[in-house]
């Protein structure tokens, strides 16, 4: 549950479900940012990674699919780029790789699978649709085909379930809040429906204040062994060498960082559903809160990851 918790404590800001995600951008008017659309946001604008003190590359969100989900996007392109033709495909995501391909402006990663070629429209756009993908992490791609330089990357995470959440959306201090989770596997999962797989179901609520102080920075040489992973909340932080791995004593390190306006809640359960109890205390700051729940399943990894807003009152 350590991943959730990573996911949880990076900050919010304002969305939707189908919104269109700058989940990449190099500069916000240049351009060379890749925007996913109709899926789910998981947003986290203070995850930075950086090499040295060549370049630095921070994401708004990560984009969550369903296996085998369409995976549907626009490439914004700076404006001098407008008329050339490029190529939108995915890879596994490898940290090492994805460190390095920003630095070497001549060589390729190798695509396997659907590839789509585009060519960027007078405002240096372009539409791309991929065939859906089985669960993992992977990397999405944009390449310039004359000079096969990296365009534009970020990270997408491809999951075996869709999570519906349902809970209210205003709360009061003090109250406690009954959270429904349903999770509908892929299709082609049916296996995994049995009542036989034990799930863990998980939910935490923090302020939306409390998020603007979080970041989660990886930096390093290119090389998976030179990363070194810092998070902080607030005035509380805890440095890992690597890239931060699911454990127990991950996941207590990770609690002692959470301020004490949070609530955390976790059910294990052989059903697709469950109810998760949110309990708050009267002393909580009225305002905006994020609710991020995620289900994880002993060696399968994580099922399913949803996020929604709930105000405190």
């Amino acid at each position: 549950m350590a991943l959730l918790l990573l996911l949880c404590v990076s900050p919010p800001g304002t969305w939707a479900d189908d919104q269109v995600s700058e989940a990449f951008h190099s500069d916000p008017i240049e351009g060379r940012w890749i925007a996913p659309e109709g899926t789910n946001l998981i947003k986290i604008p203070h995850l930075a990674f950086s090499q040295g003190n060549n370049w630095s590359s921070s994401f708004d969100s990560i984009p969550v699919y369903v296996e085998n989900q369409t995976i549907r996007g626009a490439f914004r392109g700076a404006s001098e780029g407008a008329g050339s033709w490029v190529e939108v495909g995915i890879t596994q995501f490898d940290i090492s790789e994805f460190l390095s391909v920003f630095q070497a402006t001549d060589r390729r990663v190798k695509m396997e699978g659907d590839v789509s070629r585009q060519i960027l429209n007078s405002t240096a756009d372009a539409s791309f649709t991929l065939d859906g993908l089985p669960a993992g992490m992977y990397t999405a791609s944009v390449f310039d085909e004359n000079s096969s330089a990296v365009l534009s990357a970020t990270p997408l995470l491809v999951t075996m379930a869709d999570l519906t959440l349902q809970m209210p959306s205003n709360i009061t201090a003090g109250d406690y809040a009954k959270l429904k989770v349903n999770m509908s596997l892929a299709e082609g999962r049916g296996a995994y429906q049995s009542n036989n797989l034990s799930r863990v179901f998980a939910a935490i609520m923090i302020s939306c204040r409390d998020y603007e102080n979080t970041s989660l920075n990886i930096s390093g040489n290119g090389t998976e062994g030179s990363l070194n992973s810092t998070l902080s909340l607030k005035d509380k932080s805890m440095q890992m060498q690597g890239l931060p791995a699911i454990s127990s004593d991950l996941l207590m390190k990770v609690l002692y960082l959470l301020p004490m306006n949070s609530a955390i809640g976790m059910q294990e359960s052989n059903e697709s559903k469950t109810e998760i109890l949110l309990i708050t205390d009267r002393e909580w700051e009225k305002g905006s809160y994020i609710l991020t729940c995620g289900v994880y399943s002993p060696g399968m990894g994580l099922l399913g990851l949803k996020q929604m807003s709930v105000e405190v009152i």
